[in-house]
């Protein structure tokens, strides 16, 4: 059971209140000088502060009676609202609670009425109005929206317009190609106005054309539509060559010389040796110049180069979107003289691939 009111009063300033709780005889004695702790009056002294101490002890009692009683009082005049405001099935704790509150915060002067409490009726008529009002909120957002989302598809077609060139107004599309026309017109006459009054010469370099080569074309081992006077093609290999390094690369090429020179009975020359690293040798596995016809260009769609003995890498030969002229220098001087014009070139993209070489 919950202890009650008063107990909870009277346990906490009644029981700690008498003067011999607080201190004893015997403290209150040290309290005074040595001299003094025999006389007679400390005793008295003592007897009439615990006299006025219980004196005051009755007064907090008949206070505790007054609390008490203005408790229940304030219990019966909570139920009889209650009562009056028409609120039914209150169980104990729902009364429990109540109670708790008003002995918390004290009783409300101001009690509901049963008049200001909802009926069916008001209530299903508060909930229609309501549904009417969260409807018409609605429907203004979606006005709202509509009209955002006009104004976004606006914005939307004037960039398009803009990016395409369909600017609308005085300033349309052609007018800016006038004036962009009509600047680099006037750009170019002050160009030519300052080369000559600054008297800009370009620098010029004579160009002749290929010299007529006595070499018989039949001498060319490249197919007829990639042979060139000189014998030159452009062949693109689209990764790394490694080569080996000088020292290694001219020993291989020497004792590759001097093979060269035992098998042909040749004795080297004291001139000296120009050393050359082959990269591979090509062939056209499709073409056949005694029976390929000059039209024909299927065989271009696969050329071989094989590296070394065991790796070969597949190609094909394409048609350049525009021709190469190869220029050199001629002799000593600052001429300069077409050696080829090449149209198509040999392509390899792909990783070597091993072959056997039986």
């Amino acid at each position: 059971m919950a202890p009650s009111e008063a107990y909870i009063l009277s346990s906490f300033l009644l029981s700690p209140g008498p003067l011999p709780t607080v201190i004893s005889l015997q403290q209150f004695t040290e309290l005074f000088p040595k001299k003094l702790r025999s006389h007679p009056h400390v005793k008295t002294l003592y007897r009439e502060l615990q006299e006025i101490r219980d004196q005051d002890l009755n007064v907090v009692n008949g206070n505790i009676d007054q609390e008490t009683k203005d408790g229940e009082k304030q219990k019966e005049e909570l139920r009889k609202a209650i009562m009056k405001s028409g609120i039914m099935d209150i169980n104990d704790h729902d009364r429990r609670e109540m109670d708790m509150d008003v002995q918390l915060f004290g009783q409300k002067t101001d009690v509901v009425s049963s008049e200001e409490y909802h009926s069916v009726s008001s209530l299903l008529s508060e909930m229609e109005l309501a549904c009417t009002n969260i409807e018409h909120d609605i429907f203004r957002i979606d006005q709202d929206a509509t009209v955002i989302m006009s104004e976004i598809d606006t914005t939307v077609g004037d960039l398009s317009d803009l990016r395409y060139g369909k600017m609308q107004g005085p300033g349309g599309a052609g007018d800016v190609v006038d004036q962009a026309m009509q600047g680099l017109a006037n750009l170019e006459d002050a160009c030519y106005r300052a080369a000559i009054d600054h008297r800009i010469k370009m620098p010029s370099i004579p160009l002749y054309p290929r010299a007529i080569s006595s070499s018989n074309p039949h001498d060319n081992p490249l197919p007829n539509l990639l042979q060139t006077p000189s014998g030159l093609a452009l062949l693109e290999l689209q990764g790394t060559i490694n080569l080996p390094p000088t020292g290694e690369r001219q020993l291989d090429e020497q004792q590759s010389q001097d093979q060269y020179l035992v098998d042909n009975d040749t004795a080297p020359t004291a001139t000296g040796a120009t050393y050359e690293t082959p990269l591979g040798k090509l062939m056209f596995p499709d073409y056949a110049p005694q029976t390929t016809n000059k039209d024909d260009t299927s065989w271009m769609k696969r050329v071989y180069l094989y590296v070394g003995r065991y790796q070969r890498m597949t190609g094909e030969v394409k048609k350049l979107p525009q021709p190469i002229a190869i220029v050199q220098r001629r002799g000593e001087t600052d001429e300069l003289e077409i050696r080829e014009i090449v149209k198509f070139k040999m392509i390899f993209k792909s990783r070597p691939e091993p072959v056997n070489n039986s």
